[in-house]
């Protein structure tokens, strides 16, 4: 009985949403979720920083025999330290379930909302207002479909833009959680929440087009730090990467597993490297690169 439940549940995800990775039921999936917003002082009076969460899963619970995601988010770029606890989600029937840390049961999503349904959408906890939505389109990422769902703008405000966009086993362009606490962005100066990738499956799935890196933090104070211009390529991989860096000297490049486990460790002191990587199995790995200075981590992720 019990080895019928487990099968049951793993060929689920593939029997509902076809080739589309649905985040939503795979323990490993991570999405960061990069905000720029105005950070303006006297010495940089046009300043915006931009800051980067990491959300995903740390664990399951059983509630009332239904198989709930423990989700928190992190600023750490590993998701090791600094865990917040943002509540529990499940997925059914293409409808995602959020139980929040006050235990108030809400539907996050519907991925098969079609043209002209309607969402309460609570903005900025104060203004509810229900969006209709206005197109249903498909998407491709990584050569699959994903079904795209985009809602009209809400009425009362001129100068702000909501801009909200669901992808089908993905969530909202503005990160998982944006629904729960949906606001808007101003049109006239730097303001925004974006989700700049998404990884589930052990792949990476979703990069936005305006972002290189998975990881962004820029704040006052900091910016002097990233003054090595580090370029990781291919990205995915298949068997090595090269690493070109400016004038950034000896470092010494860490390999980590998606466990934070130390997989290789190495001096380089030129500055183009070429790291062969073929003993690895195909996931997703991380990139210490440290000078004593200064330290930077990048995800990479190798293909089959």
């Amino acid at each position: 009985m019990k080895t019928t439940i487990i099968l049951s549940m793993l060929l689920l995800p593939s029997m509902l949403w076809g080739q589309v990775i649905n985040h939503f039921d795979n323990l490993d999936s991570k999405w960061n979720v990069a905000k720029t917003y105005p950070s303006a002082n006297q010495q940089n009076p046009n300043f915006a920083a931009t800051t980067t969460t990491v959300f995903g899963f740390q664990g399951d619970t059983i509630i009332n025999d239904e198989l709930w995601f423990k989700l928190y988010s992190t600023n750490d770029s590993l998701f090791h330290n600094d865990l917040l606890y943002r509540g529990l989600l499940r997925e059914e029937n293409n409808k995602v379930f959020y139980l929040d840390t006050l235990n108030q049961l809400d539907t996050l999503y519907d991925f098969s909302l079609n043209v002209g349904d309607s969402i309460l959408f609570d903005l900025h906890g104060m203004y509810p207002e229900w969006l209709q939505v206005v197109s249903v389109d498909n998407i491709q990422i990584n050569g699959d479909d994903y079904r795209r769902i985009k809602f009209a703008e809400p009425a009362f405000q001129a100068f702000d833009q909501l801009n909200e966009i669901w992808i089908e086993g993905i969530g909202s362009i503005h990160g998982p959680l944006f629904p729960n606490f949906p606001v808007t962005f101003s049109q006239e100066q730097p303001d925004s929440m974006l989700l700049i990738c998404s990884f589930s499956n052990n792949q990476h799935i979703w990069q936005h087009p305006s972002y290189s890196d998975c990881y962004i933090n820029i704040v006052l104070g900091t910016e002097q730090r990233e003054v090595y211009d580090i370029k990781i390529y291919p990205n995915p991989f298949t068997n090595k990467i090269h690493i070109e860096n400016n004038k950034m000297g000896r470092y010494e490049l860490t390999i980590l597993n998606g466990l934070g486990q130390t997989i290789k460790k190495t001096q380089i002191s030129n500055d183009n490297q070429t790291i062969d990587l073929t003993d690895l199995e195909a996931g997703i790995y991380f990139l210490k690169i440290d000078n004593h200075l200064n330290t930077k981590t990048l995800k990479i992720v190798k293909r089959h």
